[in-house]
């Protein structure tokens, strides 16, 4: 401890008025803002990576490596903010999944990976575009069934009704559909 700190110490002990007011000051400004902070029970958070998925139907894992995954490799592995790429070979797919040094805009680079592989012209014909996404993790609190002896149409179109009327509750901040085909 310095002869600064020693002396506000000393300072403050004189002065107990001045202590508890500053004190109370603390209190009171902890719990004005108390009430502005954002509370999540699952909260939603990125892992540094970014996912690029490519559908190749009727492929094989080596076909997809040598069409898909080692070109997209190449197109990509110039770029700033890249520390990993790693990818994965299956059956009419291929994903590549870049870990993004710290420090890195995540979006941007995202958006530079989207540039760089809409260049690619030597993709297979039969390849779908490439989905390029930030991976982001979220925890699965509850999860529903909505099924009947009734039209797809009916059901969708209770689903999203009862989306909407869950998303109406404060303490509800997620809600999504899955599995449910498009009108």
């Amino acid at each position: 401890m310095n002869s600064n700190e020693q002396g506000m110490i000393s300072w403050m002990a004189k002065h107990s008025v001045a202590a508890n007011l500053l004190m109370i000051v603390c209190l009171l400004g902890g719990f004005l803002f108390m009430t502005t902070i954002r509370q999540e029970v699952m909260p939603e958070f990125s892992l540094d990576k970014i996912s690029i998925r490519t559908d190749y139907p009727g492929a094989s894992p080596a076909e997809v490596e040598s069409g898909i995954l080692l070109v997209i490799e190449d197109a990509i592995g110039g770029l700033d903010g890249i520390d990993e790429i790693t990818s994965t070979a299956k059956e009419n797919m291929g994903e590549v999944i870049v870990d993004v040094t710290s420090g890195t805009d995540i979006q941007r680079l995202s958006q530079d990976i989207q540039r760089e592989i809409h260049r690619i012209t030597t993709f297979p014909v039969d390849a779908e575009e490439s989905q390029v996404t930030v991976v982001v993790q979220k925890r699965r609190v509850l999860s529903m069934v909505l099924y009947g002896n009734a039209p797809e149409k009916i059901l969708h179109e209770l689903a999203e009704q009862f989306r909407d009327e869950l998303l109406q509750d404060k303490h509800i901040t997620q809600v999504e559909l899955e599995g449910i085909r498009p009108f």
